[in-house]
């Protein structure tokens, strides 16, 4: 007898519940109390009456918020009287950095275009620790100083050449600091200019997002909706996850690029 293939597509039934759950736990995730309350417990459980005091809110607005939480079955209460996540909500409070990113960069997301690996996007979370600068001068001066700053390593990732920061990649070469360079293979030198041949040096088919990082900091800029990157508005940061978002996407480009003895 003749298997008949299973429809591994979602039953309509199926996915309207599975729509229906995600909209009711964005709705608990939807009031700032309630958001609160996950980060206030996150670390470690509370009572009623710390949480209450600790948000300065009333004891019934207190307890409405953790039954619609405890219904959400994102916290639990245990014998003791203490408020505490369960593994649920855990996980759910463990990707609201990346929303809170998204929603803070949203307005710049209106002319930018975060075009980079899903896996990098899936992670946008570590990155919620930045600051924004804006006004290409203010930049550029930046990125002057962050690699003058640097005294182990100097990693860039851009579509052309900051004829600003020649020297000073110049003079940390000279005092040993690894260096690596990553521009897109049809890159216009400035006049009277040519990278001297190095390992250091590699190239790529387009641009998406500009790197600067140290083993002090890291920046980015990202691309406007024509494809460019634009350099009027960089993020940048010294925290620890930031730090390392940036340098695993700026290896995921290092490691795609052709070395310039290979490029013609």
């Amino acid at each position: 007898m003749k298997e008949q293939s299973e429809d591994i597509r979602i039953n309509p039934e199926m996915e309207a519940s599975n729509l229906l759950k995600l909209s009711s736990l964005l709705f608990e995730l939807s009031h700032p109390w309630r958001l609160k309350v996950l980060l206030l417990i996150a670390e470690e459980g509370q009572r009623h009456s710390y949480i209450s005091q600790k948000l300065k809110i009333s004891p019934q607005e207190t307890s409405r918020h953790l039954t619609r939480l405890q219904d959400a079955k994102l916290i639990k209460k245990d014998a003791q009287g203490f408020y505490r996540l369960t593994n649920y909500g855990k996980a759910v409070l463990s990707l609201l950095p990346g929303f809170e990113f998204l929603a803070e960069i949203g307005e710049d997301l209106m002319t930018l275009n975060l075009d980079i690996p899903k896996e990098f996007i899936e992670r946008i979370g570590e990155l919620k620790s930045f600051e924004k600068t804006e006004g290409v001068m203010m930049i550029f001066r930046r990125v002057e100083l962050a690699l003058a700053d640097a005294e182990k390593y100097m990693w860039i990732l851009s579509p052309e050449v900051l004829m600003s920061t020649v020297p000073i990649i110049g003079k940390n070469l000279e005092k040993g600091l690894e260096f690596r360079l990553i521009l897109p293979k049809n890159v216009r030198y400035p006049p009277k200019f040519e990278p001297r041949q190095c390992e250091h040096l590699r190239f790529i088919d387009e641009i998406k997002i500009s790197i600067v990082m140290t083993e002090k900091s890291a920046g980015f800029s990202l691309p406007a909706k024509d494809g460019k990157v634009d350099f009027s508005i960089a993020f940048a940061s010294r925290d620890e996850e930031f730090h390392k978002w940036c340098e695993n996407l700026f290896l995921y480009y290092w490691e795609k690029a052709i070395p310039k003895h290979l490029h013609n």
